[in-house]
């Protein structure tokens, strides 16, 4: 089957993974990040496979409410995932801690989360599919899309299944340290996040090595 065989809509749909499966991949993985820019809290990394029997199938039209996670809100990202779980082979998920990026980096991070990932998984992919320019070198194929959450539901779904965990992680962050506005902020840096650092210093959770938390406390960084 080809691409142009699938349905096509105004969302995420299948045919990115159907065009890999006429080339031979039967197992698809889609991958994707949430909290790579927060200024606090882990890194969430979250994969989906979905069976190739939906690729071209009306199973789109039922999965229409899945999108890239940053266009759904808190309520809609959790009926999302409930539907994606009930559909896919495999939902899986990892969090990379905030003290691994500030000893690596968040790209060394977000491969390292990919690795756990493949690790974990119940299927073995054949081929990973992921939102962004990444090039990272993986024992099995590794294809970076470029807006990929709101071209691929592979891709789409595994973002919604990162952010929804982390926003868990983060709303009980904001019960131990309440003074920084975890909840509402997710560890982003608004504005009031970023009053919060400056009257109160930086939590045991923040980012040590990301900017401005860097500059204001220079010797906290090693």
């Amino acid at each position: 089957m080809s691409a142009s065989s699938c349905l096509q809509g105004p969302g995420p749909d299948f045919s990115i993974e159907a065009e890999f499966f006429s080339k031979g991949y039967r197992f698809i993985a889609g991958i994707d990040e949430a909290g790579r820019g927060a200024l606090a809290g882990p890194l969430s990394v979250g994969m989906v496979i979905y069976d190739s029997s939906l690729f071209c199938t009306t199973a789109e039209r039922t999965m229409a409410h899945v999108d890239d996670s940053k266009k759904l809100t808190h309520k809609k990202r959790v009926s999302a995932l409930e539907t994606v779980r009930s559909r896919a082979l495999s939902v899986s998920h990892v969090f990379i801690p905030h003290s691994i990026i500030d000893r690596t980096n968040i790209n060394i991070a977000t491969f390292m989360g990919i690795e756990k990932l493949l690790e974990k998984s119940p299927v073995s992919p054949d081929i990973i599919i992921m939102d962004g320019n990444f090039k990272f070198n993986l024992k099995i194929p590794f294809v970076p899309v470029i807006k990929g959450d709101s071209r691929s539901l592979s891709i789409s779904s595994a973002s919604i299944a990162a952010k929804v965990n982390r926003d868990l992680i983060m709303d009980m962050l904001d019960i131990k340290f309440p003074h920084y506005g975890f909840a509402s902020n997710k560890g982003y840096g608004t504005r009031s996040h970023l009053a919060a650092i400056g009257s109160a210093g930086v939590s045991p959770v923040h980012r040590l090595s990301y900017e401005p938390v860097k500059s204001l406390y220079p010797g906290c960084y090693v």
